[in-house]
């Protein structure tokens, strides 16, 4: 694990930096099978489900959502993940070099991913719906985000009338003919 750690280092150091105090710290961990990463309660934090009702009461006492934010847990990365190894190798050598966007987005969207398979939810839906948006504009190769003109719809045709019928003339009708019917 050790020689993982090593490998790793520059990247759990980005990471923890990038992510501040969402997390409390980034590890490499050997136990996530084939998941990329999982957000995982810290030693003494509170699990998925403690969160959860922590935020419902806080919400239920008037606390605004985000107030009571403290870090979500660990962050444990796995080491031999494809996903993992692609990010180490994008990092600049240079530790204050510019971190690519893409890269930024990758990371994040690899966070959010860990959070959720760790049963906490997301912490911040606007940023998180900004950054998908990215990553389909940019897979589907969409230059613009401007929505497509308003199709004009064409000239109803008129409505072909409904066909006459006669009815039977109503006048001469007697309902006494009717007492006669079993019903």
């Amino acid at each position: 694990n050790k020689v993982y750690t090593d490998k790793f280092k520059p990247l759990t150091k980005y990471l923890k930096k990038l992510f501040g105090g969402d997390v409390t710290k980034v590890t490499i961990s050997k136990r996530l099978g084939k998941a990329p990463a999982i957000v995982s309660a810290s030693e003494w934090g509170n699990s998925a489900n403690m969160d959860r009702i922590m935020r419902a009461q806080a919400f239920a006492h008037g606390v605004a959502p985000g107030e009571n934010m403290m870090p979500t847990g660990n962050l444990e990365l796995n080491p031999r993940h494809p996903f993992v190894i692609k990010l180490l190798e994008s990092l600049p050598e240079d530790e204050d070099a510019e971190v690519p966007s893409s890269v930024k987005d990758s990371a994040w969207i690899l966070f959010d991913t860990a959070t959720m398979s760790g049963g906490f939810p997301i912490r911040d839906p606007k940023k998180y719906a900004a950054r998908m948006t990215r990553v389909l504009k940019s897979n589907l190769e969409v230059d613009s985000l401007t929505l497509a003109d308003e199709i004009d719809p064409p000239e109803e045709v008129d409505e072909p009338e409904e066909p006459e019928f006669d009815m039977p003339d109503m006048a001469d009708f007697d309902m006494a003919d009717l007492e006669d019917l079993d019903m």
